[in-house]
């Protein structure tokens, strides 16, 4: 099947040109609803945007659903995210070649609408093409840079798949992540005891000097190949002539084993705790668990199904662990089996991000080809 480029591109740079941060996607995701209702889609919108935390958002996660023609092919979806990890006002879009790229003092966006134009495109051209399929599902979801929030909130009821494709990974395409981690959050709030800093300090208690002391005694960075640390922000004090008496520090640990993390997020909470208490000071240690880990046997049946329908597409598969979570670490905790599949993203989440046309077409054909290998498997 010839994939239809222009029309591709023309998908990615109508994407990019919404400008979708977090909370803010309801214009791209009434764009794509009616794109895929053209093409024979059922449509639907849940209520994940209003039960966000904090500030409510503009639209709920996008759900289509395609009937397969089929009988007993396996219902596979595919999925991406509309939003970005920032707002992307006045975007300039460059294309050189192959590379596209932000000409303006912007993010371009291309996590993930690079993954999500060849969804669309893929649906277009099996749409065209009258070719027969099994059950195809799109999970478009909403607020997945501040959290993988969407996923979070939407109704595991609401999936009507057997096998799950995220779009959501850097290059090389034809690369399947089989293995992400799970990870903490961590609010933590140092009280100690304000003072003048000129006239009586001995009277204060600095709760900066007992969170860096916390912090010099913790294992941070790469802990081991599976397990990370980081602290993130820290705010606190008033002025520079005052003892600070509170600070709070945003940290997170991530592993890809839950007996690590759990590990390592007691390092955390003791140190704080420890040295918060040496001083004469108190931490309060909030942990929130963000997403779970999930771990595919090479052999299961969704990385074979990639696997084939990779190379039928002309692509080498590869089999990857990341260090970071996506939308398909709920999936897999739904117990729908999901593997995210790359995309020729590259330098996300900084101004010099760019993807390729090449690669959006890659990605195209192997979407095609999973749809074809899951109807091929029928029995």
């Amino acid at each position: 099947m010839m994939i239809n480029e222009p029309r591709l591109l023309e998908t990615f740079l109508t994407l990019v040109n919404f400008n979708t941060p977090s909370r803010h996607e309801k214009p791209v995701s009434e764009w794509a609803a009616q794109y895929l209702e053209t093409l024979g889609f059922s449509v639907e919108f849940d209520d994940a945007h209003e039960r966000l935390p904090g500030e409510k958002g503009t639209v709920g996660n996008l759900i289509a659903f395609k009937k397969g023609t089929v009988e007993g092919a396996p219902g596979i979806f595919f999925s991406s995210h509309f939003d970005t990890v920032e707002p992307t006002p006045g975007l300039e879009v460059k294309i050189d070649g192959d590379r596209i790229s932000s000409a303006s003092d912007t993010i371009l966006g291309a996590d993930d609408k690079c993954g999500m134009a060849p969804i669309l495109e893929a649906m277009a051209q099996l749409a065209e093409s009258g070719e027969a399929h099994g059950d195809i599902q799109l999970l478009l979801m909403i607020c997945e840079e501040i959290g993988l929030v969407g996923a979070r909130l939407l109704d595991p009821k609401r999936i009507k798949a057997k096998y799950g494709f995220v779009l959501d990974a850097g290059p090389p395409v034809g690369t399947m992540t089989y293995a992400a981690p799970a990870q903490n959050s961590f609010r933590v709030t140092i009280t100690g005891k304000q003072s003048h800093a000129g006239a009586a300090p001995e009277l204060g208690i600095s709760a900066i000097v007992a969170a860096s002391n916390a912090i010099s005694k913790m294992q941070l960075g790469r802990i081991d190949a599976e397990t990370t640390a980081n602290i993130g922000t820290i705010h606190g004090g008033l002025a520079r002539n005052i003892v600070p008496g509170e600070v709070v520090i945003i940290a997170e640990a991530r592993s890809r084993v839950q007996e690590k993390l759990v590990a390592q997020t007691a390092h955390m909470k003791e140190v704080f705790e420890r040295e918060a208490a040496a001083l004469g000071a108190s931490a309060h240690v909030e942990v929130i668990g963000e997403y779970p880990a999930y771990r595919l046997d090479k052999e299961s049946p969704v990385l074979q199904l990639g696997a084939r329908a990779a190379e039928a597409a002309g692509l080498t598969p590869g089999y990857a662990e990341s260090g970071g979570g996506s939308d398909g670490n709920h999936f897999n905790a739904y117990g729908v089996p999901t593997t995210v599949l790359a995309t020729g993203m590259q330098d996300v989440h900084t101004h010099d991000e760019f993807c390729t046309l090449s690669e959006m077409v890659l990605d195209t054909r192997w979407i095609i080809e999973i749809v074809r290998a899951a109807a091929q498997s029928a029995h």
